[in-house]
């Protein structure tokens, strides 16, 4: 079986960093509003938001379908470029933006590890199995009485 190289989808790329960041962008909030900061909370606070993000990555795989590392890294430099906004808001120095990469990686790489096996569709034939079964069905015998359940 020849392996076909697939191309990367740039929307369904788009949508995951969509995902992503609005998991976490929402998460943020929920935890902003429960009195959970980085000021006030210096452990729970990366973790829950590490796992937050994680949950968000898992989710974005699923809807992809698709577990490729092509894709894992377009998603994780997308949510990483997306993130400079920040800098360009004023709200983080551009080392601290560097610095987010690793975290960013290790989000992706855990919210991989979330979803277990493999999402990569195994290969289907192209033949429909209902003619199959509709004939070996209709050699099996009823019992009298009863109806086939085939």
């Amino acid at each position: 079986m020849v392996a076909r190289i697939q191309r990367i989808q740039w929307r369904a790329i788009m949508q995951g960093v969509a995902i992503v960041y609005g998991v976490t962008f929402v998460s943020g909030l929920l935890l902003a509003f429960n009195g959970i900061t980085p000021q006030t909370n210096h452990v729970a606070f990366p973790l829950l938001a590490l796992l937050t993000g994680a949950v968000g990555v898992a989710i974005a795989l699923r809807v992809a379908e698709t577990t490729r590392l092509s894709y894992l890294v377009a998603l994780g430099l997308g949510v990483w470029l997306l993130s400079s906004t920040s800098v360009l808001l004023g709200a983080q120095s551009v080392t601290a933006w560097l610095d987010s990469s690793l975290f960013i990686a290790t989000t992706v790489i855990l919210g991989r590890l979330l979803l277990g096996k493999d999402l990569e569709p195994l290969p289907t034939s192209t033949l429909s199995r209902s003619p199959i079964i509709s004939k070996s069905s209709s050699t099996i015998p009823a019992h009298r009485g009863m109806r086939s359940t085939l």
